[in-house]
């Protein structure tokens, strides 16, 4: 486990913001640049929103220690890549995504000790052995996020004529490292898993559900068009668990608070696949 925790967790999370980074372009900074407003809604409302869903759901749901801090984890990343691939084939605004995800990411070592240390304030200060190392994890994300997304963008200027490919390559290496460390930390940690199944599940559920509302309940708001609106419904609930996954394990030394990351993935991989099959068809004729 000392393996995963000091190489594998920090080399995942740094390929997995390099491959954000990748994914930009000037193009797209460059249209964010005049639509402000689209922007600053949909970051501000993603720090915002999601942590109100999660307290929503602490107060109604009452969950175990083990899915709160789980919760709050998740409620505090950063959008995740996953997003982008979702909008891509749902029909919706791919660039909107891919810049969403890279500003998020990039406020990330700001907003990820703020709202986990309060998160945990609230809702987990009864338990002793949970304590949140700010100034540490503010470095950690420091070195983990900003210097991989930067070198992610200096790759796409160098031989842009491999772009397409090397993009490509990158996404699917950060998926497939996330999805063999959540796998082995699950393995690592089923008998929690097994016990609080039905827990997770139904929280996972709400998690998503809710933030693909407030996402969708913005983008209405703010007068947002039919694919922005999509945007904000997929990149909402879609977080980048690899950095929740490095907080719970090498910040926090707590592998249980990754069961949580891990079952939402895969209920967001079926809710997400059940949205595209809905309205794919329709964005395709439109």
């Amino acid at each position: 486990m000392n393996v995963i925790t000091d190489v594998a967790v920090p080399v995942a999370t740094f390929l997995m913001m390099v491959a954000v980074g990748h994914g930009l372009t000037a193009t797209d900074l460059k249209r964010s640049a005049t639509d402000l407003r689209s922007l600053v809604t949909a970051s501000v409302g993603q720090v915002v929103v999601l942590p109100a869903i999660a307290t929503v759901i602490v107060l109604v749901v009452e969950p175990t220690p083990m899915v709160m801090a789980g919760l709050i984890l998740v409620a505090a990343s950063p959008g995740g890549t996953i997003s982008n691939f979702y909008a891509c084939i749902s029909g919706a605004n791919a660039a909107l995504s891919i810049t969403l995800t890279v500003i998020s990411c990039l406020l990330s070592f700001a907003t990820i000790p703020a709202l986990v240390a309060a998160g945990f304030f609230f809702w987990l200060d009864d338990q002793p052995d949970v304590a949140v190392p700010i100034s540490a994890l503010v470095i950690q994300l420091l070195f983990l996020v900003a210097l991989p997304t930067g070198l992610g963008m200096a790759l796409r200027r160098w031989r842009p004529e491999s772009t397409t490919s090397r993009d490509l390559q990158l996404r699917r290496a950060s998926l497939a490292a996330l999805v063999l460390l959540v796998a082995f930390i699950v393995y690592n940690q089923h008998r929690a898993l097994v016990a609080a199944l039905g827990e997770l599940v139904l929280v996972s559920l709400l998690f998503t559900f809710l933030a693909m509302a407030g996402g969708y309940c913005l983008a209405w708001a703010t007068g947002r068009p039919t694919a922005d609106r999509l945007t904000y419904t997929i990149e909402f609930p879609c977080r980048n668990l690899v950095l929740a996954l490095m907080v719970a394990v090498t910040t926090l030394d707590r592998p249980d608070f990754v069961v949580f990351a891990a079952v939402l993935l895969l209920v967001q991989a079926l809710v997400m696949l059940g949205l595209i099959f809905v309205v794919g068809p329709r964005r395709a004729a439109d």
